[in-house]
């Protein structure tokens, strides 16, 4: 029904593909990073205040890791479960899942590897990451989103 985005700069990814329509995207975004929150809100309520680490993230670093992993992210989505070509497939999850994975391990040491606004959010309200740091991710999970979008559209002109 929703098309099981959980992911807001997934959502504006297939929204600028154009397998989204532009009245759904608001609702879907609001939901995306609410649900974010209360997700976070119900683990600091199970598992209490996490330490938060002293040390700082760098900002720069931090920002390209994000965007290269919500790239990544989002243009595995927009190939596997938005193409022509792999309409129908029900394995397009595990391309999903083992990119997140591989970004996680890889990236997120340098960012903290949310790859997705809601997840910052939560990741934020949960104390796991700084409220200053919050618009990095915002900024390069959106953007990453956009990007992907762009790619697809210039490496796959026919695939409307």
């Amino acid at each position: 029904m929703s098309g099981g985005h959980y992911n807001p700069a997934v959502t504006v990814a297939v929204w600028l593909r154009g397998r989204c329509s532009k009245a759904d995207v608001p609702g879907y975004l609001v939901s995306q990073v609410l649900g974010g929150g209360v997700a976070a809100m119900l683990v600091l309520y199970l598992k209490g205040d996490p330490m938060v680490t002293p040390k700082g993230t760098a900002v720069f670093p931090a920002l390209v890791a994000e965007l290269v992993g919500t790239f990544a992210l989002a243009y595995v989505v927009l190939n596997v479960a938005t193409a022509k070509g792999t309409a129908g497939n029900s394995f397009y999850g595990l391309a999903i899942g083992f990119t997140v994975t591989t970004m996680a391990f890889a990236l997120g040491p340098i960012s903290g590897g949310a790859f997705n606004p809601a997840v910052a959010v939560g990741i934020t309200v949960m104390h796991l990451a700084k409220v200053s740091n919050l618009w990095i991710y915002l900024v390069a999970n959106f953007a990453a989103g956009a990007l992907a979008a762009i790619a697809f559209k210039l490496i796959n002109p026919e695939d409307k």
